[in-house]
């Protein structure tokens, strides 16, 4: 890929069913949080991205779910959606993830990054 560029991710699909909350107003929100500040280039020490790097929008479609527009951090989890209130799932066949562009990085290869999923119960 043209390291000058941003590069977007195929759609991705995340699919929760069977939620159970402890009342009808609280929602599940998801979150993504990266486990390392940058990725592991292919080259030890060559350049590479920051997990910031990566952020996705609010404009990919949700069923039961709002998207939020975030970016990737290792200090904290940052929401991607959150399911509506009383639904029994929620599910997007079309999350795409956004790498920025960095022209510092000469190496191609596997340059890569673990991240965490979060799913946690909001509200009252």
């Amino acid at each position: 890929n043209d390291v000058s560029a941003i590069t977007y991710s195929a759609n991705q699909s995340v699919t929760i069913t069977n939620i159970a909350l402890a009342t009808a107003t609280k929602q599940l929100q998801i979150s993504l949080q990266a486990n390392a500040a940058n990725f592991t280039p292919p080259v030890a020490l060559a350049a590479t991205w920051a997990a910031s790097a990566i952020s996705w929008d609010a404009d990919d479609v949700w069923t039961n779910a709002t998207q939020s527009s975030g970016t990737l951090s290792s200090a904290a989890y940052n929401t991607v959606a959150t399911c509506a209130a009383n639904s029994a799932g929620c599910s997007t066949t079309g999350l795409v993830l956004n790498l920025a562009a960095n022209t510092s990085v000469l190496r191609s290869g596997t340059h890569w990054l673990v991240v965490t999923w979060k799913f946690a119960s909001i509200g009252t």
